[in-house]
């Protein structure tokens, strides 16, 4: 539940940094505009909390607020503050304008203003910093606790002051070739979609803050880069909109390497949330997100032993189809995928050329233990729906022209257990209607 004392301080810490947007938004706590919800709507079991800005209920992530604490409602009030802005100067437009057009425009220099606030947090955060560390680099005996010599504070300044004035939407990846694309692949079945590192520019800290998701935020996503852990960040990208996010990092131990995903979050058309993205929920994000982790790991840090998580209780049942294995309270670990994960990583394997025969080798193997399991029967709605799954993923396999290894491995096994699966003559007819296959089957 938010209380009044939890706005004071959202406008408090605010104040600090823009005093003069503090000094409005104080005018509006004492005049009523900005206020608490009544205690049984802030009582209801909903995924968010609330308050009120000029009348209209403000949704704050649950999640963030009790791990972030007041750092989204400072979030929520600076997007509302800066609609409210931009409403007044659309109002006071003599000429007529279009007002689904206006509402957009709005909309959007409320989402700029909090990302430009922020922007601003983060260069006074880093100044500081850097401020630090050439008095230190003058001054050698001085020392500050915790604080790493970042030679490249300097470009990360001008490159946060020229994210402010940034207006270009983000940016479509070209085909699968663009080096900006790590790895290219489906959503909802048939939908191109990209994963790639986070493209730090205005739209995608805008696109980011109106998704209101657990654990991403742009303070987190800000943080992330002046720390320089961006490369951690990831993204599932369709059609310059971003569905959702994934953040690692690599755990090293005495004889242990270990990939973990620290956070995943995808936008899920949540009613709240009124972006142009959240209209059509597209099914299949994070099993695509987990197979750019699995690629990833094969790729770029082979020496992994695995990837693990902790997962909360409601996502349990989504880890275990794709494969991960309970190994003790709340946490997974994947080595062997299954599943849907199957077939979206031999999808994005099919739209990566240049990656060795040792990342195929293991691609093989995953899809002969897929293929040995179909040898047993399903004997009920659960088995019969991972049966599907496998054959989903044996069609894809088949259909490879990027590796023909995997349609042959694929085929081979079919032949080999012709007698003891009863999908394997139906399999292998539809493996003709693909020119590597056809001069194998003959």
């Amino acid at each position: 539940m938010i209380k009044k004392e939890n706005l004071k301080q959202a406008i408090d810490a605010i104040s600090a940094r823009n005093p003069e947007t503090g000094y409005s938004l104080n005018e509006m706590l004492g005049t009523g505009q900005i206020d608490v919800t009544p205690q049984l709507e802030n009582a209801s079991q909903t995924d968010d909390f609330h308050f009120l800005f000029d009348r209209e209920k403000v949704s704050i992530n649950k999640f963030l607020y009790f791990n972030e604490g007041i750092a989204p409602i400072e979030q929520g009030m600076l997007i509302k503050y800066g609609e409210l802005v931009k409403k007044q100067e659309v109002l006071n437009r003599e000429n007529s304008f279009n007002y689904m057009k206006a509402a957009e425009e709005i909309r959007d220099a409320g989402l700029k203003y909090m990302v430009t606030h922020e922007i601003d947090f983060a260069l006074a955060r880093l100044k500081k910093r850097h401020g630090i560390l050439e008095t230190n680099a003058r001054h050698p005996n001085l020392e500050h606790p915790g604080m790493e010599n970042t030679p490249g504070s300097g470009k990360l300044i001008s490159f946060l002051g020229k994210l402010k004035l940034d207006n270009e939407t983000l940016e479509i990846p070209g085909k699968g070739d663009d080096p900006a694309v790590l790895y290219k692949g489906v959503v909802n079945a048939d939908t191109p979609s990209y994963f790639i590192c986070f493209p730090f520019c205005m739209d995608s800290l805008m696109q980011v803050a109106a998704m209101n998701l657990e654990f991403f935020h742009v303070r987190f996503l800000l943080n992330c880069l002046i720390q320089g852990l961006e490369k951690n960040l990831f993204i599932c990208m369709v059609d310059r909109k971003i569905l959702g996010l994934i953040y690692l990092t690599l755990k090293e131990q005495l004889f242990y390497k270990g990939l973990e995903i620290k956070f995943v979050a995808t936008l899920r058309g949540k009613a709240d949330n009124q972006t142009e993205s959240s209209t059509r929920v597209f099914k299949g994000v994070g099993t695509f997100l987990v197979s750019g982790v699995w690629m990833l790991w094969k790729t770029q840090v082979p020496k992994v032993r695995e990837i693990f998580l902790d997962s909360e209780i409601g996502a349990m049942g989504f880890y275990e189809a794709i494969g991960f294995q309970s190994r003790r309270l709340s946490q997974y670990a994947l080595r062997t995928p299954k599943g849907q994960l199957v077939k979206a990583i031999l999808i994005m394997a099919n739209n990566s050329r240049d990656l060795g025969g040792r990342v195929i080798g293991e691609i093989c193997a995953v899809m002969e233990k897929q293929i040995k399991g179909l040898r047993k029967k399903a004997k009920n709605e659960k088995q019969r729906s991972a049966r599907k799954a496998v054959i989903a993923s044996v069609k894809e396999s088949l259909k490879s022209r990027t590796h023909p290894e995997l349609a042959e491995t694929t085929l081979s096994m079919l032949r080999k257990y012709r007698d003891k699966i009863t999908e394997s003559e139906e399999l292998i007819q539809f493996a003709t209607q693909y020119p590597p296959l056809q001069d194998s089957i003959r």
